[in-house]
């Protein structure tokens, strides 16, 4: 809950009281107010562009404090739940059950509190959204991509983000991600994106909504839900009034992602934090929200229920009912809700109020979870409450995770339930003899009704925690994620907060937990290999799910011919011929067989099939190369050999292992072969000029046209880790597409440094050797001026000489075109050696033949100009880039021409080649080997505009600008 350091009004309304009388719903319906279709690799570009520059912003909570408490009117309670049927709770119950994994999701970046906890689990992917940052991981915890929220929603209108949520649709495969904007009446937004896909790092629909029209109000805490038809967002309404809303948008159309996204919005004061529920049934037509209501009128305890109807594009609000049990609860508690203990500290930790945390529909049934105060008439601790429900508001279960005895408060729960309803709840530990820690409690869907099992700490806080901002509470939460695993629909995640260890202040973080469940066993594994060479023996894997407890497995064939273990190993196939296995896995839910006939195939005349790799193709004298054995069908010796053979093994590796590690002792190239031999015999593969030592022969040309500066054997320094050389897509040159290019105009560091440096060259047997490469680049200020320096090394980049440096100056000596704000090169005079500026560079190399390891450098001196751009890079014998300026010998006329146009060198010297080229670089006339020197040509059907003539007379290019009307 938001977290604005301009609220600074204390209002605090403890309790509501909201007379029957007064209980209004109003609609109003309209669209997004912006849409963008963005990929997630541009919202990270844009991210790691304007990140750096931007302010930090401190999120405070909201100094308003609300604890709402609504009027029950008799007459809409639609059950009561009897003392007879009310949960009992047990002293002594089973621990749930340990996670499988657990790890890191966030640490704490120090500018916000609360975080306002959020995350779900993909296919592939996991996501953490917090109020501080966003963060994609792997299933394995490894961080993939990490920004700041506001930076995530940097192209909607407005900013200042808080309360982020995240879900995942397994149904549609699509990620739904929602957002506040702004804490401010007037500027108040509802951010919501959804993927058009599995995958988070691809393309994401964004949208914002105006939260109020009338410009009363802000919109703050949404809790999110969706079914088949809509996507649900309900949020309390601050400011001028109060109020909660419940927003409903038309799901598939924000899939297909419309520019205009259509919505329904309810406003009423039935309830406070609507939540709608997460819809697992697809045929169910209706949208469940729960919310709390008054947690002890009259000695009973209540919350309400309410859903949404109707056609997608015409939804209607209304209220079930209101549901109530005999055993109360206080709605909040302590100073402004800093109530929850911890070891090691008086302060305590703010526990917020009785609010509903997230409802699930699941089976024709509704869950529900929250945190509420007991004893209700002087609380001492939080427990956590759940609830299932009928659609028509029975209560099915009720349950409680609590410590009678006031030691353990627990807090900040989340509720996930699968197909079997087993149930797990995420929530935080708290106790004056423990650090705030990450918890969940685990329900088994054969379990004792109206149960959960004890709490299991999977990540214990490690510290004290008080963090205010200058506020006046000690903030956590304000809430967490309990998420169902969608590959499988039966595990569970979880992910809570925990309090680390200080680091310039107290600091929380957060942690995953993924929980597997035990349920029937669906038998599956593999075989590391299955066509084996005779005699040899192979391992097994279990890829069984539903945690299986015991295993049989039966190997066709083979010795042994059974095992009991859960990964065998060492079973070996003595005789020819294919092979079936089987497996069956148990565990108290059932037993399951599978059978994979024909799986193992062993053959007496099977041979290696080698293969093999190298880390590195090109290296200088005296680098070391890894080889990687590849081969197939099970070698148990290798030897490897070299030609030639002047080499040194190194790292504890010889000619006889597997994977040598070898270190080249002469500029050549190498050709590698392997022998490797199985249990059936040997067999040899050889790569020809597989390693290349010294450096790559000539002649060389660059384009910049591969994946990446690895693919050509390019690296790059970077020493600021900021904006550097990046390959780029440029016009104007036939054939060439591509350039490497540093981005000056949004390089904000003036005066660094960024050095893009080529793969080694072997100069030797060469009697000239030249270097060129075309450039395009603009000024941007008339006093100021980026910088490039061309270097050389001869001896693998230990040491450099300058060859050229250069600045423009204003006179053209270097830029290629005029004083411009933002340059991309889009025709050819954009281009050195073309009409305006300088020429293209050429270098003699002469004083470095003979040498090896030879490197050439361009380093970028930054000055907050436009991007540099350099491609056609050449090495050779005759290279050089030749143009001809205004003493060119070249003529063309007339010029503006309409129907025929003359070309012609005025020293009467033939023209070998002559084209005609368009301002996207495309050739519209060529002529080669023409023996002529006067060329006449009609050009009455080529279309008006610029053109370039490119004539090459002897060994000279002649360049013009040709204007066709």
């Amino acid at each position: 809950m938001r977290i604005t350091a301009s609220f600074i009004l204390l209002f605090q309304l403890a309790i509501m009281q909201v007379a029957v009388s007064q209980q209004l719903v109003e609609k109003t319906q309209g669209t997004s107010e912006f849409s963008v279709t963005k990929s997630f690799s541009e919202i990270k570009a844009n991210a790691d562009y304007y990140e750096p520059y931007q302010a930090r912003e401190f999120k405070k909570p909201n100094p308003v404090v609300y604890h709402p408490e609504f009027e029950i009117n008799p007459k809409e309670v639609v059950f009561m739940e009897n003392l007879q049927s009310a949960p009992v709770i047990k002293t002594n119950r089973e621990v749930s059950p340990m996670p499988d994994t657990t790890f890191l999701g966030l640490y704490d970046s120090g500018n916000s509190i609360p975080p306002d906890v959020n995350g779900a689990p993909g296919p592939d992917h996991l996501m953490v959204t917090l109020n501080t940052e966003v963060r994609i991981q792997d299933r394995v915890g490894n961080a993939l991509s990490t920004m700041s929220l506001g930076m995530f929603w940097n192209d909607l209108p407005g900013g200042s983000t808080f309360d982020p949520k995240i879900l995942y649709d397994a149904h549609e495969n699509r990620w739904i991600f929602v957002t506040c904007s702004s804490s401010e009446v007037g500027s108040s937004r509802l951010y919501l994106g959804v993927t058009e896909s599995s995958d988070p790092t691809g393309v994401w629909h964004l949208y914002s909504f105006i939260t109020d029209p009338q410009s009363i109000t802000w919109f703050d805490y949404p809790s999110m839900g969706f079914n088949d038809k809509w996507i649900a967002v309900g949020g309390n309404m601050f400011g001028g009034d109060f109020y909660s809303t419940m927003w409903v948008f038309d799901k598939h159309a924000m899939y297909d992602g419309v520019a205009s996204v259509p919505y329904t919005r309810f406003a009423t004061n039935q309830g406070f934090t609507l939540v709608p529920a997460i819809t697992f049934d697809q045929t169910e037509e209706n949208m469940y929200i729960v919310s709390s209501a008054n947690s002890n009128q009259g000695g009973n305890g209540y919350i309400s229920l309410f859903k949404v109807t109707g056609p997608t594009a015409s939804p209607s609000f209304s209220k079930v009912g209101d549901i109530g049990t005999p055993n109360p609860w206080a709605g909040s508690a302590g100073n402004n809700g800093d109530f929850l203990p911890q070891l090691g500290s008086s302060q305590k930790i703010n526990s917020v109020d009785h609010r509903m945390e997230n409802v699930i529909f699941r089976n024709g049934k509704i869950w529900a979870v929250h945190h509420v105060f007991l004893p209700a008439s002087n609380p001492q601790r939080t427990a956590v409450q759940w609830w299932e429900l009928s659609p028509a508001g029975e209560i099915l279960q009720r349950g409680r995770i609590d410590d009678p005895s006031n030691l353990m408060s627990y807090a900040f729960p989340t509720i996930a339930v699968n197909d079997f309803e087993d149930i797990t709840i995420g929530h935080g530990s708290f106790s004056s003899q423990q650090y705030a820690s990450a918890a969940y409690s685990f329900r088994f869907h054969n379990d004792e009704p109206n149960t959960m099992r004890d709490p299991y700490t999977y990540k214990n806080g490690l510290a004290s925690y008080y963090k205010t901002f200058g506020g006046g509470r000690n903030r956590w939460g304000d809430y967490t994620a309990t998420m169902l695993d969608p590959i499988n629909g039966k595990d569970f995640w979880v992910l809570q907060e925990y309090a680390e260890l200080p680091s310039g202040g107290d600091r929380w973080a957060t942690q995953w937990a993924r929980i597997r469940t035990p349920f029937a066993p669906q038998s599956d594994f593999e075989a590391n290999e299955v066509l084996i060479p005779l005699g040899e023996n192979i391992r097994f894997t279990d890829l069984s799910e539903g945690v299986p407890q015991q295993w049989e497995w039966n190997f066709e064939g083979a010795e042994p011919a059974q095992s009991n273990e859960q990964f065998p190993s060492g079973i070996t196939y003595n005789t020819e011929g294919t092979f079936g296995v089987s497996l069956t896995s148990s565990n108290d839910f059932g037993t399951n067989t599978l059978t994979k006939p024909a799986y193992i195939t062993v053959s007496a005349t099977l041979l290696p099939e080698v293969a093999f790799e190298a880390d590195k193709p090109l290296i200088c004298v005296g680098g070391a190369v890894k080889f990687t054995d590849k081969s197939n069908y099970m070698p148990r010796e290798w030897e490897w050999s070299f030609v030639p053979a002047t080499l040194t093994f190194v790292n504890g590796t010889d000619a006889f292992s597997q994977n040598p590690e070898v270190v080249f002792d002469e500029a050549a190239t190498y050709s590698v072969s392997l022998k490797a031999t199985n249990l059936n015999g040997s067999s040899t593969e050889t790569y020809f000029d597989m390693i290349t030592v010294g450096g790559l022969s000539l002649p060389y040309t660059e384009y910049f046209d591969g994946e990446d500066f690895n693919a050509g054997g390019w690296s790059v320094e970077n020493p600021d880790d900021d904006v550097t050389w990046e390959i780029v897509t440029v016009g104007g040159l036939e054939g060439v597409s591509t350039a490497a290019s540093v981005d000056f105009f949004h390089y904000f560091a003036i005066g660094q440094r960024d050095r893009l440096i080529s793969p080694s060259f072997n100069l030797r047997n060469y009697e000239n050797v030249n270097l060129s490469f075309r450039h395009a680049y603009a000024a941007r200020r008339a006093q100021f001026a980026d910088s490039l320096i061309v270097y050389i090394s001869d001896n693998c980049g230990e040491n450099w000489t300058r060859l050229f440096a250069d600045a423009e100056n204003g006179n053209g000596n270097f830029a290629t075109h005029p004083l411009v704000e933002g340059f991309v090169p889009e025709n050819v005079w954009d281009w050195c050696g073309v009409e305006w500026g300088a020429d293209c560079k050429t270098f003699n190399l002469n004083e470095w033949i003979g040498k090896t390891d030879v490197k050439i450098a361009f380093e970028t001196y930054s000055f907050y100009g436009n991007p540099i751009y350099i491609t056609d890079v050449e090495l050779g014998p005759t290279v050089g880039i030749e143009t001809a300026g205004e003493n060119s010998q070249l003529l063309v006329s007339p010029n503006p021409a309409t129907e025929l146009l003359v070309i012609e060198d005025a020293a009467a010297q033939k023209i070998n080649k002559l084209m005609i080229v368009n301002t996207l670089g495309q050739v519209v006339y060529r002529l080669e080997n023409t023996g002529l020197s006067r060329i006449t040509i009609n050009v009455k059907e080529m279309p008006a505009g610029i053109y370039l003539v490119e004539a090459t007379v002897g060994a000279q290019q002649n360049l013009r600008k040709l204007v066709i009307n």
